[in-house]
């Protein structure tokens, strides 16, 4: 065995027993205490920042009541516009049902009277008659809007 110069060896009866290397000392350091009162200081802090204080409770509620009334109101605009939309879909169909009949009466007046009824009414019952050649006259209009007449139409043209 070779012997280490670090470890030493005595023997006591039939063993041999490693000698014990004495504790290395310990340095005691001072217990700084700017530590411990910040230690002291960061729970207390941890503490109340758990907690709810007065400021933090009376935001947190305006915050709910705000949310609650903005709630309300949206169900009501939505209430509103789906009632407005019942209302539209209902003018809607009284429009169609009423251009229908408009439709209706419109083709009832036309067929009421043919083009030979409205001659024979024309010229049996009222005494008209088509007009011949060199009876129309036609005047060039000098204004856009009307034609003011002051005096009979003359029969022939000069």
């Amino acid at each position: 065995m070779a012997r280490r110069a670090s470890e030493m060896y005595y023997v006591d009866g039939s063993t041999v027993r490693k000698v014990a290397a004495p504790a290395p000392r310990r340095v005691e350091q001072p217990v700084r205490r700017k530590k411990a009162k910040t230690y002291r200081k960061s729970a207390v802090t941890a503490e109340k920042s758990l907690g709810f204080d007065l400021g933090y409770m009376l935001v947190l509620s305006v915050m709910l009541i705000l949310m609650i009334v903005s709630c309300v109101v949206m169900l009501s605009v939505q209430g509103n516009v789906e009632t407005k939309e019942k209302n539209i879909e209902s003018l809607q169909r009284q429009l169609e049902s009423v251009q229908a009949d408009n439709d209706a009466f419109e083709d009832s007046l036309n067929n009421m009277y043919s083009m030979d009824d409205i001659y024979t009414i024309a010229t049996g019952e009222l005494g008209m008659i088509y007009s011949q050649n060199g009876q129309i006259i036609r005047y060039e209009k000098q204004e856009d809007d009307y034609v003011k007449q002051y005096s009979d139409v003359p029969k022939t043209v000069d």
